[in-house]
């Protein structure tokens, strides 16, 4: 009675005391089990829920199918079409699904190259004993820059401050010195702006050149912009601001564009003006917290003080001529519904002000640059396999055949590309130490990009079997269809990605 009482319990409850091995029936369907396996639906008799063992086996058997396959797909994958050729012809059961081996083959790889592809953003403490000086020196320069009448001027500018510039940074901790040489890409950017800016007008006709001169000299006899770059505080930065503002309210209609645009003009001039304000404010905030706070003031913290570099002002992202606003300018698509017409400014707005923090934090582009690109090979990839279809008409082969062929080309693809960025990481790490190091791992990523189209050339040749001047014309076709594709898809990519920073 006992015994059939527990024999019972075990049938019902599913295991027994002794362990899940000793069970006689399917806990899923009932079934009597003859193995490790039911026969009737395929349920193990291990319980992963009952076993931590268990459980991270069952993880990894999910997604890597840890009983040989992985290790034996990868091995076959240095053999060029040797996977490919027995996937399609029916041994499937030695290699890991082609869609499942791409999925967590790409997300590694970029995973990895988001350590690998580096650019620095250190947040270390800032010790310029000079900073406040060179805050302010700097603001002059790209002042007199924007007010420079030729060419001429602008570069004595620029390499009078520089000098002044390059001499600094020599001065402080190498740690200290992203700081200012992102202050000489901003002044050069600013330089090379304003001699674009003077070339145009050297085209213009000579009454439109002496007519911005004469608005020009107006404009500096009474000391507009001077006022508010060279307030000292933030009341006289203020004061400065409104007494513009209120000029331009004033200002003739006539001096601005047509009639109907007239507010749009006036609104971005007063735009400007109140971003100089902002950016005038930045540098003040910026030089009390090094003059309070000293050695202690890092650079982290100058975020919270606005942005004191002025490289975009005036520039405004335009369509149809004039500036682009969501409002009063927006970028239509005469087909496009409202809704997507709005989703679309929607992405432009974003877009314009990260196209602005993309200068002072590449990082951020660079991170999502990366993110997307795994999105994107996974839409590329039905792509190759539709033009492999199209160039391989005939052949017999099915449309889901040239997909798995698709797949296990980029799995290889995107292995090499993992090769590539465990090198550079190496790089990063053992080059400081044994400089010899960095010339191997550049010599051994420039191998794997030429490896690269071989590799592709070989496995065409012999998965599809044809001889070697038709593999030739078909892999050139495609190649270079796929790479016009591709050069689209990183267009698309790259825009993208500024959205999404």
């Amino acid at each position: 009675m006992s015994a059939t009482s527990s024999s019972d319990s075990s049938h019902a409850g599913g295991h027994s005391a002794h362990g899940q091995h000793d069970l006689t029936h399917c806990e899923n369907c009932k079934t009597p089990l003859h193995g490790h396996y039911c026969y009737e639906c395929g349920q193990s008799v291990v319980n992963p829920i009952r076993h931590v063992g268990h459980a991270l086996e069952e993880v990894f058997e999910s997604f890597w199918h840890l009983d040989g396959r992985i290790f034996r797909t990868l091995r076959d994958l240095l053999s060029p079409g040797r996977v490919a050729r027995n996937y399609i012809a029916g041994h499937r059961v030695r290699y890991v699904a082609p869609l499942r081996l791409f999925v967590i083959v790409s997300v590694l790889t970029f995973f990895v190259a988001k350590f690998a592809i580096h650019i620095d953003e250190t947040n270390q403490f800032v010790n310029i004993t000079n900073l406040q000086e060179g805050t302010v020196r700097l603001g002059n320069s790209k002042s007199l820059i924007r007010r420079a009448d030729s060419i001429a001027e602008v570069e004595e500018v620029r390499a009078r401050t520089l000098k002044e510039l390059q001499a600094a940074s020599a001065q402080v901790p190498a740690e200290a010195r992203g700081a200012i040489d992102k202050s000489i890409q901003g002044l050069n950017r600013q330089a090379d702006k304003r001699i674009d800016t003077l070339r145009m007008e050297m085209q213009l006709d000579g009454a439109q050149v002496a007519a911005q001169k004469a608005e020009g000299q107006r404009a500096a006899a009474t000391s507009e912009s001077d006022s508010i770059n060279q307030a000292k505080t933030l009341a006289e930065v203020e004061s400065a601001r409104d007494a513009r503002i209120a000029q331009t309210m004033q200002d003739d209609p006539a001096k601005w564009e047509a009639q109907s645009d007239m507010a749009i003009a006036r609104g971005n001039k007063i735009r400007t003006i109140n971003a100089e304000a902002g950016c005038r404010i930045a540098q003040l905030q910026r030089e009390h917290a090094v003059a309070s706070e000293g050695a202690n003031v890092r650079k982290s913290d100058f975020d919270h003080y606005g942005e004191p570099d002025c490289d975009d002002i005036g520039d405004p992202l335009s369509f149809n001529g004039k500036p682009w606003s969501a409002t009063t300018n927006p970028l239509i698509v005469t087909w496009w519904p409202k809704f997507a017409n709005d989703w679309l400014n929607k992405q432009v707005g974003r877009g314009e002000a990260n196209i602005k923090r993309l200068t002072k934090e590449p990082w951020l582009y660079v991170r999502a640059m990366i993110s997307a690109v795994p999105t994107a090979l996974f839409l590329m990839v039905p792509l190759f396999a539709l033009l492999l279809k199209l160039a391989y008409l005939g052949s017999g082969r099915g449309y889901l055949e040239h997909l798995a062929i698709a797949l296990y080309s980029h799995v290889y693809l995107c292995l090499l590309l993992l090769a590539m960025f465990v090198l550079m990481l190496l790089g990063g790490v053992i080059t400081p130490h044994w400089s010899g190091f960095g010339w191997i791992s550049g010599l051994g990523i420039g191998l794997l990009w030429t490896w690269m189209p071989i590799y592709l050339l070989i496995m065409q040749k012999r998965v599809y079997g044809n001889g070697w001047p038709l593999t030739l014309i078909r892999y050139t076709v495609v190649g270079s269809l796929y790479f016009v594709l591709m050069s689209m898809a990183a267009v698309f990519l790259a825009i993208s990605a500024i959205v999404q920073m």
